[in-house]
């Protein structure tokens, strides 16, 4: 391969980086609300990696001729998924039953949380052999990328919880509502 070819490999893997790490981010700022303590932080960001690097594999090993169709279901499926979590956050926060809490950052909540973001990498990866982005260095940089973005996300949303402190998990669970509907549109678009 020449330095032109390297570079252009290059470029496509840092955009699809970003592009899954934006994602990552809305949701983490959404997530950061709550002002998580640091082990949670490390277990949201371990989480939200992973489940991106879990479902661009699986998306890869599946490929893309019946790819794409499925990616388009999958990518719906995360969105609401998304705004399940939104409800459930914004329902913990209603009531003051304990029980009714939701907790994007252990157990089922962190679950659902990670599957909600992690759904269209499935697309991303089925689309990975037709546009010739190696595997491996994708992952690699895709599991550094998520996890700047997730820490950066949550301290932002932290910072937006101390400002708000009233109702921050109310404005998490509407903040993650927005942006399934937002995801939603700009997908269809």
């Amino acid at each position: 391969m020449d330095l032109h070819s390297d570079l252009i490999v290059l470029a496509k893997v840092i955009s699809v980086a970003i592009a899954v790490g934006l994602d990552v981010l809305a949701v983490s700022v959404g997530v950061g609300v709550a002002r998580l303590a640091w082990d949670a932080s490390v277990r949201v960001g371990v989480a939200f990696a992973s489940s991106e690097i879990i479902m661009q594999v699986v998306g890869f090993g599946l490929g893309a001729g019946l790819g794409r169709m499925i990616g388009e279901v999958a990518a719906y499926a995360g969105f609401a998924l998304l705004a399940v979590v939104g409800v459930l956050m914004l329902r913990g926060s209603v009531h003051d039953d304990v029980e009714t809490k939701f907790d994007a950052t252990r157990g089922a909540g962190l679950l659902l949380t990670s599957l909600s973001i992690s759904l269209d990498s499935l697309g991303v990866g089925f689309a990975l052999p037709g546009v010739s982005i190696p595997l491996v260095p994708l992952l690699i940089t895709v599991s550094i990328s998520t996890t700047i973005f997730t820490f950066v996300g949550l301290e932002f949303g932290a910072r937006l919880g101390e400002r708000y402190e009233k109702g921050a998990e109310r404005a998490a669970g509407v903040i993650l509502i927005v942006l399934a509907i937002l995801f939603t549109v700009e997908h269809m678009a």
